[in-house]
């Protein structure tokens, strides 16, 4: 890849994420999440200005150590970005700093030994298992949410950050390689050209520009897409891990005994046998406790303990046998079968194909054909 083409990614990479910024600052309803992701965005558009600077400047040795330096913000600033989306950093502010201590520490230690190739050898080692390890610490942080928010509530689409599980995924590649480049070109001394790289940074920045600027803080999407339930209760129900982690641990300590949770069982049956709560698509944990008048983490140790499911999984499985009962009773002639899910509380088409393939073990038309034989 000659210098022009890559001067021309890089460049490019800039007014991009510069672009994406602006988009960011000048949402009506904007967030904190979304100035993180400018302060992300920035940081990239920083990132490519200095790298195009040494491609052009060889002789500037600073120069060309500060962009390794850079690497080091990258993962705290995803993490907080992801615990902001989940309202959960407010308490943990005091610690910010801590992530990006070793960031100051290696910048200031970069003026003194930038001519010192150990130094060097060990900066470049230190961004690219800094990055392994926020990738793996920001997976974690994704399997928690997920764990928590199936059992709060019925559909998922808009609260799961999936694209940041993807993007990260992505991340984790492009770092072992990375990884193992670094250790090539310091350690074995083998030179290989990551060229490749600077190709696949508009990739990379379009990916987080567009799904990011979807993207609304969970909390603040429930309330919009909700039934107006109050922010902060809906908040508190997340924040709460004890009473909502699937985890029978978490249970040691309660006073419910299995005839409490059959009895709460029979309740949560009823109403939804009788009422079909199950058919509105924003049905959520409060809502069903509201209900049956019971509290939330009582309902919540019922179906992970007695039922052995999620809130979410019990609500879908409702979900799944009135499409089969609407497509047994030919309702398949006049609608659509998306069309037909969507009646039975279903919002989005991955989650309904997903829901109903895990239940049946087929896909819905698969499921239809299966039907239409009979």
């Amino acid at each position: 890849m000659t210098l022009s083409i890559l001067n021309g990614f890089l460049i490019f990479s800039i007014i991009q994420a510069f672009l994406f910024a602006g988009l960011f600052s000048s949402k009506k309803c904007r967030t904190s999440a979304d100035m993180i992701m400018v302060s992300w965005l920035l940081l990239f558009s920083l990132h490519s200005f200095l790298i195009l600077v040494n491609l052009n400047n060889e002789n500037l040795q600073l120069f060309q150590i500060i962009p390794v330096n850079l690497t080091l913000l990258y993962g705290p600033v995803l993490l907080i970005y992801v615990n902001e989306l989940r309202s959960k950093s407010n308490y943990k502010k005091r610690f910010l700093m801590w992530h990006f201590a070793p960031f100051f520490v290696y910048l200031s230690l970069t003026f003194l030994f930038f001519d010192s190739q150990l130094f060097q050898k060990i900066l470049s080692l230190s961004g690219a298992f800094s990055g392994l390890l926020y990738c793996i610490i920001t997976l974690l942080t994704l399997k928690e949410h997920k764990n928590q928010i199936i059992n709060l509530f019925s559909n998922t689409k808009g609260i799961s950050l999936n694209w940041i599980k993807k993007l990260v995924n992505g991340v984790v590649i492009i770092w072992v390689v990375v990884f193992i480049l670094v250790i090539l070109k310091k350690i074995v001394r083998t030179e290989i050209t990551m060229s490749w790289f600077f190709g696949a940074i508009p990739i990379f920045i379009s990916y987080i520009g567009y799904h990011g600027f979807k993207q609304q803080v969970i909390f603040q999407f429930v309330h919009n897409e909700g039934n107006g339930n109050n922010q902060t209760e809906i908040e508190n129900q997340l924040i709460n891990q004890e009473q909502t982690r699937p985890n029978n641990l978490s249970y040691e300590k309660s006073s419910l005994k299995e005839k409490d949770m059959e009895l709460i069982f029979k309740l949560l049956e009823n109403v939804m046998q009788n009422e079909k709560l199950f058919l509105q698509a924003s049905l959520s944990l409060q809502q069903l406790s509201e209900n049956v008048k019971t509290p939330q983490h009582h309902i919540t140790q019922t179906l992970n303990i007695y039922k052995r499911q999620s809130f979410y999984d019990y609500v879908n499985a409702y979900r799944v046998e009135a499409f089969i009962n609407k497509l047994q009773n030919g309702d398949a002639e006049n609608y659509s079968l998306l069309g037909i899910a969507f009646d039975c509380g279903f919002n989005s088409k991955s989650s309904f194909n997903r829901v109903f393939k895990n239940i049946t073990g087929k896909s819905p038309s698969e499921f239809k054909k299966m039907q239409d034989l009979k």
